[in-house]
């Protein structure tokens, strides 16, 4: 099923993340937000608010005591990409946000290309982002802390859009990021872990930023996501 999240701030209510639930995998397959200042300026740290997620109930993931072996409950949308409020933020602790991601690979590569999207959406107006993971293929499960199975993910990516208005018309970019789900040896993400947005879709059989087309025309739009990010000052 296909839900979504928003939360309240100065009376206001804001999109907070949407996402594609995966009942038998107890896994998102995505998870989509908005990034930009308004999101990610506070101090609220992390809430640690580990709940079910309340669209769901007991059929979404159980995130209250981790998994087992060296798995940690790596979020899709991070904690700290919403520093703005409580709620927001207690929002990226349920459930439904959370894979079993291997330590090593969550706590080093995968942190540092968090930060770097953060980057991306600090000096951009705004940032358009997909997480999501690749489990089609997966056989390796792991039990929540109600003991249900879980699938590990095979992979993680991201796929990003960002909008900054330094010109007229307005200035896109658009990059994906493919990690396999392993340990690296390597800290940072570089150019080999990039690729085109077309290259994702083509991996995950999805079509990222249906509405682009629609703001930018059908043919800036398909140069924008065949463009390859490892040519561009823009990412690196």
């Amino acid at each position: 099923g296909y839900y979504n999240h928003r939360f309240e701030m100065g009376g206001k209510s804001y999109r907070n993340y949407a996402f594609a639930w995966s009942q038998e995998d107890r896994v998102a397959f995505w998870v989509a937000y908005p990034l930009c200042k308004l999101y990610t300026n506070g101090n609220v740290g992390r809430t640690d608010a580990w709940a079910l997620d309340p669209l769901l109930g007991e059929n979404s993931a159980a995130p209250f005591g981790g998994y087992a072996g060296s798995y940690a409950r790596g979020h899709q949308i991070p904690s700290a990409d919403r520093q703005c409020c409580y709620e927001a933020n207690a929002q990226t602790f349920y459930g439904t946000n959370m894979t079993p991601q291997l330590n090593e690979h969550n706590e080093k590569i995968w942190a540092d290309l968090e930060a770097k999207v953060r980057g991306y959406a600090n000096t951009s107006d705004t940032t358009y982002v997909v997480t999501g993971v690749i489990v089609s293929a997966s056989s390796k499960k792991e039990k929540d802390s109600y003991g249900k199975s879980v699938t590990i993910p095979d992979a993680y990516y991201k796929a990003v859009l960002t909008y900054s208005k330094s010109s007229t018309m307005g200035t896109w970019n658009a990059a994906a990021f493919y990690l396999e789900h392993k340990a690296y040896s390597e800290k940072n993400v570089g150019k080999q872990h990039s690729m085109s947005v077309d290259q994702l879709e083509q991996i995950t059989g999805m079509d990222f930023f249906v509405n682009l087309p629609a703001q930018i025309g059908a043919e800036q739009a398909a140069k924008l996501e065949a463009a390859n990010p490892a040519e561009s000052s823009v990412w690196w």
